[in-house]
């Protein structure tokens, strides 16, 4: 006969063929007739998973985790040894970064204060700076109190301050001076005499600070010129075509302060005067010959203007006067061209004006 473990058994059963016979145990997955075999791998199953901690599943009330635990916590499934050892360490290390960056942030307020407007300084650190200052009012509040100071009377509203500030200006004396009546840096028409500036174009006396455009003193020199708006880096809407420099090659892209533009006087040449002819009428013309046919003697005459027709009608007519023989014939010759043709005119090549009625001024701009 055999003793337990098959000791002194003559035959092995499989331990696949041994059933368990014990009482249930559903945390291991275990039942009563399981085989031998099952068992022990349930058992191999839930050791090795103690080892890890997966297999270890602590149950533990929800309402005693801490928000900054539970962030680190799985939500849809059991909560693990190794989750709730992960979660446990990634929280401390939260709180030492905190705690650092809480540290660095005391140690620049407990930097050391500048303190000499303030009396008996209890110590170097934010706290002690701020009693004494605390101290300090208190203090001076009390000596203000002894000399029957009030706030009504050292202070004033916020809502009296634009008032109050007007009343004070009102009852300064204003100044003279021209200046205080222009934009600074906008230039204007001055109708005046020369005699409040000096030399150099600035203003003298009651013309302080304000200064003729002449290009001296920081002023443009507006001297027989017209002002037109600068284009050249001038922010706005889309430029229209007849100014745009884009739209052609007429249009200067205008830049602050550019005199490089217009003319007084221009010279037209064959390029840019309208285009044109100079017809010609070539009609021909007749020569008129006189013949004498009775008298031989005479020659033929011969003019193709109407003058000359005239001429020889006359002729004629004293001619049968004298002799009392008929007139000769007047006969046309045919009609031929000239030819003529017209040479190109060079003209004189002379400048036209090129100036708008104009009336001229003095410009002036005030210059803080």
């Amino acid at each position: 006969m055999c003793s337990n473990c098959y000791n002194g058994c003559t035959e092995v059963t499989s331990d696949q063929c041994v059933r368990y016979t014990g009482i249930d145990v559903p945390v291991l997955g275990i039942q009563n007739g399981d085989s031998l075999s099952y068992v022990e791998q349930a058992l191999i199953t839930f050791l090795s998973s103690t080892l890890d901690g997966t297999g270890i599943k602590p149950t533990i009330p929800t309402n005693i985790i801490c928000s900054l635990v539970q962030s680190y916590l799985p939500n849809c499934e059991d909560i693990t040894a190794v989750n709730l050892f992960e979660a446990l360490i990634q929280s401390a290390c939260s709180l030492q970064a905190q705690i650092t960056a809480i540290d660095a942030t005391l140690t620049t307020l407990n930097a050391p204060y500048v303190t000499t407007c303030l009396a008996s300084v209890i110590g170097p650190d934010t706290h002690s700076v701020l009693q004494t200052a605390i101290n300090n009012l208190c203090t001076t509040n009390t000596n203000l109190a002894a000399l029957s100071l009030d706030v009504s009377t050292n202070y004033v509203k916020l809502a009296d301050l634009n008032t109050l500030i007007a009343a004070y200006l009102a009852s300064i004396a204003p100044s003279a001076n021209y200046s205080n009546r222009m934009v600074p840096y906008a230039v204007q028409e001055y109708w005046g005499p020369l005699s409040n500036f000096d030399l150099s174009g600035a203003g003298i006396g009651l013309f302080a600070n304000i200064y003729l455009c002449n290009g001296n003193n920081g002023t443009p020199d507006k001297r027989g010129r017209v002002t037109v708006g600068a284009i050249a880096g001038v922010p706005g809407g889309t430029l229209a075509p007849a100014v745009n420099p884009s739209s052609s090659t007429f249009n200067p892209n205008y830049a602050l302060g550019d005199t490089i533009y217009g003319t007084n006087s221009v010279i037209l040449d064959t390029t840019t005067i309208p285009s044109h002819t100079h017809p010609i009428t070539d009609p021909g013309h007749s020569h008129f010959t006189v013949n004498d046919y009775q008298n031989p003697g005479i020659n033929p005459v011969t003019n193709a203007f109407p003058m000359a027709k005239s001429f020889l009608n006359t002729l004629n007519a004293d001619y049968e006067l004298m002799t009392g023989i008929a007139p000769a014939t007047l006969s046309p010759t045919n009609t031929v061209p000239t030819g003529i043709t017209q040479a190109n005119a060079t003209g004189g090549g002379l400048p036209h004006d090129n100036k708008q009625p104009a009336i001229a001024c003095y410009y002036i701009m005030y210059i803080p």
